[in-house]
């Protein structure tokens, strides 16, 4: 008789109405009938630049917007006396005040900018961070006035009404009107109407009044809100918000010091931060920090001017002090000072300070620390790093996404203190460009994925006033430098920035969503940089961007049939992206696995039967179970269609608690700590159950999207399925007769499809052991509504 050992890996999906159970839904597996092979590399990730993902992130650095360019970092709101100030860099800063209920009301306020690149934002009848208008005061580089909306339903607000020329000086204080009477918005600017728009009935007709900053540093004073027929609303500062655990680090002063960005004279990027203090000890500091006592923290900091007395750097805590450093007073010139700081006490909450004592006007740049124990692992933050090694990713695709497309690799080598920041703001961040392709070729090696490469073409719509830049030989170079011998002309720069064997990156791919181009315009760059790109190294596989969605519109189905026909003998890839809504998980994997098979087809028609579907970006929005059991659905989409699907890529992958959008990532983190969404939870499952090959499955799957696939060598067996139907199904296993069972169902059962994990509740989503029944070969087990699991043959 032969004997297994059987571990059977199970989703099932019910949709909030719960009902009777649907009966015995019976299937025979037979392991002898190979269907089709499955590449590992279904089981691929994507690890963009965003939202904090590598800067802030999985790179080990604690200092946020360490160069002072204006990126990532929550707003920096302080108050001192009669004003407020927003003393941090990041982009859509806002301060609400006030009840949601008023309607018509005039509110005045005084503003000045004391840094930064743009101006104030004035906002009235905010409802929601969607819902409001704002009067945008030296918007767009500093170079007009205009109101923008939001609307319900909306994604994005926009400019509504004319925009006018118009700028804000640094350093000047202005009066700022606005009134808000039924349909008609209007602002005043020291008395000068500025804007007077009247809406068509779409915007909101009550709200909150507030303030806010882009990329600017500003102080505002004399706040008053008063209804149309005088009755005051509102008088005096409005409350600041409370700094919570998971909010974005931001740089803020302390002691009375006066701090503003200077742009020009830099140390390697746009801007630096120059600091005026009169008193005894005052500078920036930036929190929170998550500190550990016995651990050392080893950086440096680049300064330059004038002070009286020292330099200092500190850790603290409330008013304990943890750590503190004497440095040298700067001198007229940028100067690098070493920092090595070791803290008697453990926080979750400390602060950096770096500060001058005495009176003084110091330029800072470069403020980097990293604990010594990361910086010997490699430099990543070794949780977020044991995180993705969990998942086994066969391939990892990097840099973007949107990021790679105006990406520029050269400024992401080399020290790190000469690095120079990614060209825009983008994602909550301006990217210091800490981690580049050095650092993500290490990860990639010590999590045991290969490297995937999207590189930058060029494209208009990205790199727009970029002249002077052959964007092929850039591309050309990359290869060089990744995959060239230590002797050749970038593969000497990788040697001399440690790394004299060449990396050996096979995989690359030409660009990252370009359809704003058009596919035939598309279509002939690609016919111009792939055979560059193959004679500088013939070993790669190249990918080429495919559609959006899974429609037959011109960015879906009509997109992969003029890339296939012009450029299939070209590419090995056709790189497609998909993101789903989440109420879509029982029918969006059927959709899509449809949609495979009918670019499949346009491939087998072609001059390259053997290229591959990537699908290098999905996933269904939302970090509640939905998403998880759509992952399960999608990823057995992707083992039935083996033979087309060869590589795939969820996104997000890391994503820091803070972001304003995009909450659908993998690893969701903190400062402190992570937490896996249920997407995580389930690819984790479905990988560590992986199998190469699969076979026939005879028999009504009912409701199941279902799976079955065995080892290379026939010795295990997994079966995987997805039940997204109103009720509880029972299922019954046939295995070959003969064969007896040893079955073990480990279940994921969070109760609702609500349900998600948190930083604070980590394991609400996750697997749990469960009962199956033996009869000779064959399993009978219940899932209760929406839940998940684990059962494998291993034939002795």
């Amino acid at each position: 008789m032969l004997r297994c050992s059987l571990s059977f890996s199970l989703i099932l999906a019910c949709l909030v109405i719960r009902g009777a159970g649907a009966g015995e839904i019976t299937l025979t597996i037979h392991p002898d009938r190979v269907l089709n092979r499955i590449d590992e590399k279904v089981y691929g990730h994507f690890l963009e630049h965003i939202y904090h993902s590598c800067n802030g992130g999985l790179w080990g650095e604690l200092v946020w917007d360490r160069s002072f360019e204006g990126g990532g970092g929550g707003p920096a709101w302080t108050q001192r006396d009669d004003l407020i100030a927003q003393e941090g860099g990041g982009e859509n800063v806002r301060l609400l005040f006030g009840d949601p209920q008023w309607t018509d009301y005039e509110f005045t306020v005084e503003a000045r900018k004391t840094g930064g690149d743009e101006g104030f934002l004035i906002i009235v009848r905010a409802l929601n961070n969607r819902e409001f208008y704002w009067a945008n005061l030296g918007g767009w580089g500093n170079t007009g006035h205009a109101l923008e909306r939001g609307v319900r339903g909306q994604e994005r607000w926009g400019i509504v009404g004319r925009r006018q020329n118009g700028r804000i000086e640094t350093d000047r204080w202005y009066r700022i009107r606005a009134r808000c009477e039924g349909p008609r918005i209007q602002f005043w600017l020291d008395d000068d109407l500025v804007i007077d728009y009247t809406d068509d009935g779409r915007g909101p007709t009550r709200g909150r009044a507030g303030v806010g900053t882009w990329l600017t540093q500003a102080q505002f004073r004399n706040f008053a809100v008063k209804s149309l027929d005088g009755k005051s609303l509102h008088e005096g500062l409005p409350p600041l918000p409370k700094q919570e655990p998971g909010v974005a680090p931001a740089w803020r002063t302390f002691g009375g010091a006066k701090a503003s960005t200077i742009t020009g004279n830099a140390l390697n990027g746009d801007k630096y931060r120059q600091i005026v203090a009169t008193g005894e000890w005052a500078g920036l500091a930036q929190r929170p920090m998550a500190v550990r006592s016995g651990e050392v923290y080893r950086g440096s900091l680049w300064a330059k001017g004038e002070a009286a007395g020292e330099l200092v750097v500190r850790m603290v805590a409330g008013e304990a002090v943890l750590a503190e450093q004497t440095l040298p007073a700067p001198g007229a010139e940028w100067g690098e000072y070493a920092i090595e700081l070791k803290p008697t006490a453990s926080s979750d909450d400390a602060e950096l300070q770096v500060g001058v004592r005495g009176p003084g006007t110091v330029g800072l740049d470069q403020v980097s620390l990293m604990p010594e124990s990361w910086r010997q692992q490699g430099g990543f933050r070794p949780d977020l790093l044991e995180a993705i090694k969990q998942l086994r990713p066969p391939v990892i695709r990097w840099p973007g996404g949107c990021f790679a497309s105006p990406y520029r690799w050269k400024d992401g080598i080399g020290p790190q203190h000469k690095r120079r920041p990614h060209p825009i703001t983008i994602w909550d961040d301006k990217d210091v460009n800490s981690f580049g392709t050095d650092e993500f070729i290490a990860m990639c090696r010590r999590v045991g994925a290969e490297p995937l490469i999207v590189v930058n073409i060029g494209t208009p719509q990205w790199n727009r006033g970029v002249r002077g830049v052959d964007f092929l030989q850039e591309v050309l170079d990359w290869i060089e430098y990744c995959n060239g011998p230590a002797d050749s002309k970038w593969g000497s720069v990788r040697a001399a920035n440690g790394h004299p064997e060449p990396y050996g990156v096979k995989y690359w791919e030409i660009d990252n969503e370009t359809w704003a181009m058009g596919a035939e315009t598309y279509a002939e760059w690609v016919n111009r940089f792939a055979p560059a790109m193959r004679k500088a190294d013939p070993s790669i596989k190249l990918a080429a961007c495919g559609s959006a969605g899974y429609g037959n519109d011109r960015n879906g189905l009509a997109w992969n049939r003029v890339l296939i026909e012009q450029c299939a003998d070209k590419i090995d890839y056709l790189s497609i992206h998909h993101y789903e809504n989440p109420n879509r998980f029982a029918e969006g994997p059927r959709a899509y696995e449809a949609f495979f098979r009918r670019t499949g087809e346009l491939i087998a028609a072609s001059k390259n039967p053997n290229l591959k579907i990537y699908v290098s970006e999905w996933n269904a929005q939302s970090t509640d179970w939905r998403t998880g059991l759509y992952c399960g659905g999608l990823l057995n989409a992707f083992e039935r269609c083996g033979d087309v699907v060869e590589i795939g890529g969820p996104a997000l992958f890391l994503r820091h608690v803070s972001a304003t959008a995009w909450d659908n990532a993998f690893i969701n983190f903190d400062h402190r700590t992570w937490f896996p969404a249920p997407n995580y939870v389930v690819m984790k499952l479905w990988r560590d159950h992986y199998a190469p090959q699969r076979i026939a499955m005879e028999g009504d799957t009912g409701p199941l999207n279902a799976v079955a696939t065995r080892s290379a060598d026939g010795k295990t067996i997994v079966f995987k399925a997805v039940n997204p139907s109103e009720v509880v199904a029972a299922v019954v296993l046939k295995l070959p007769e003969g064969v007896k069972v040893e079955a073990k169902l480990e279940l994921v059962a969070p109760g609702e499809l609500s349900a998600r994990n948190t930083l604070t509740d980590r394991d609400a989503v996750r697997p749990k052991s469960a009962e199956v029944r033996r009869e000779g070969s064959t399993l009978r087990f219940e899932m209760p509504p929406i839940s998940c699991g684990v059962v494998e043959i291993r034939c002795e």
